[in-house]
């Protein structure tokens, strides 16, 4: 049995790929339809013949086994020595097997969601999806190198993103509270053009009063103004929020001792505007920077890479795609923000929104250009290695351009 490779051996073997799966006919592909209970397979000589149509087979270690001894037979069948397994992310369920065939030396590669659904329906002509179909359709992915790089974080890394994703759902959480808040019990208060009125203020959570501004004045004393269901619901908000702000505390407090574990979370920290939090999340969610060859790359994971649309004379406005990781393009807004906090981030953040002079979302763009500029500083000083030096630039602003 193999043992599994680490990742800086494994990003070589993905470039590999991506560059010879279109023409290399000695390869054993391996499409995985992957389910909770089973998996689908779909076994081919690359570019030559199919070898199983259809396999099945249940999403045990016993059932693992049994692929692998498929495979092996198929192999020999062919001559193919090198096996190359495409499989579609679905939640979690295809670590296990994923797993399982890294360390049997097959090489595992991920499929793209969306391009496995339009290349999908080009299969045989129809519109229907089952398991057998989207097994088939992995396999022709794999076939024609539309792939993505699987990786498998280890030590730290992995720590860090199960508490960032625990993060990420606890804001998740929060946006919602505000979103109840703002468009259901709000409403039903006062008029939502106008303050809240300080005897309806006064009797609200603590956690509600600091997103509500009062009207000037006195404050009034409680005299149990609000009706009963509304002083329920309101409680019962209030409760809510203050747990998940609670668990928002926890959650950061314990990001940083794991941050500072991994050498590059001190280079990122130094970078004007990024903060502890900010810090770990961008080392989670982009985990290492020699997965990477260009910065296209990791603007793209971001979200922050340019689209447009265009089509004969038509030619549409230009934005962001908003594709690639969430959380990861609002860590850097909120580093933007922080930098604009200083002098020179103020001084650049001025500017763009003078370049955008007449546009009501100006202050939006504006920052959000500046968080692709604080991705690039990202993508220096973490490909460097050296801590952020503004004087190396001349000035704060020069390095952020």
């Amino acid at each position: 049995m193999s043992t599994m490779r680490d990742n800086s051996t494994r990003v070589k073997r993905f470039r590999e790929l991506k560059a010879t799966l279109r023409t290399d006919r000695s390869r054993l592909l391996v499409g995985l339809d992957i389910a909770q209970a089973e998996h689908v397979v779909h076994l081919r000589h690359a570019h030559t013949r199919v070898v199983v149509p259809t396999l099945t087979i249940p999403n045990t270690t016993r059932g693992f086994t049994q692929l692998w001894a498929r495979i092996q037979q198929a192999q020999r069948a062919t001559g193919c020595r090198d096996v190359v397994c495409g499989l579609e992310p679905t939640g979690t369920y295809h670590q296990a097997v994923a797993t399982f065939l890294e360390a049997q030396g097959a090489d595992v590669l991920l499929l793209s969601s969306s391009v496995a659904y339009w290349n999908r329906r080009t299969q045989d002509g129809t519109w229907d999806k089952n398991d057998r179909k989207d097994a088939v359709n992995c396999a022709d992915l794999l076939e024609q190198g539309k792939v993505l790089f699987y990786s498998q974080p280890t030590g730290p890394l992995v720590e860090l993103r199960h508490l960032v994703k625990c993060l990420r759902r606890a804001r998740t959480e929060l946006a919602a509270c505000k979103a109840r808040w703002r468009t259901t019990l709000r409403p039903a208060l006062a008029p939502m053009g106008a303050p809240l009125p300080s005897r309806l203020w006064v009797e609200l959570p603590a956690v509600l009063q600091a997103w509500e501004p009062v009207t000037p004045g006195r404050p009034a004393v409680p005299k149990g103004r609000l009706p009963l269901g509304l002083a329920i619901a309101c409680a019962d908000l209030g409760a809510q929020v203050t747990a998940v702000q609670a668990r928002i505390a926890t959650l950061e407090a314990a990001l940083t001792p794991l941050a500072e574990r991994l050498p590059a979370y001190t280079l990122l920290r130094s970078i004007p505007g990024v903060g502890a939090t900010v810090g770990a999340i961008l080392l989670a969610e982009i985990g290492d920077i020699g997965w990477f060859t260009q910065f296209s790359q990791l603007r793209k994971l971001a979200g922050l890479d340019i689209v447009r649309v265009q089509s004969g004379q038509f030619a549409g406005q230009m934005r962001i795609s908003k594709c690639g990781r969430g959380l990861l393009r609002w860590a850097l807004y909120h580093a933007a923000v922080g930098l604009a906090r200083t002098a020179g981030g103020r001084v650049r953040l001025a500017a763009l929104k003078a370049k955008r002079r007449g546009d009501r979302y100006a202050g939006f763009k504006a920052v959000t250009e500046l968080a692709a500029k604080q991705l690039r500083v990202v993508w220096g000083v973490w490909r460097s290695g050296a801590p952020f030096d503004p004087t190396r630039a001349g000035s704060l602003r020069r390095q952020v351009r």
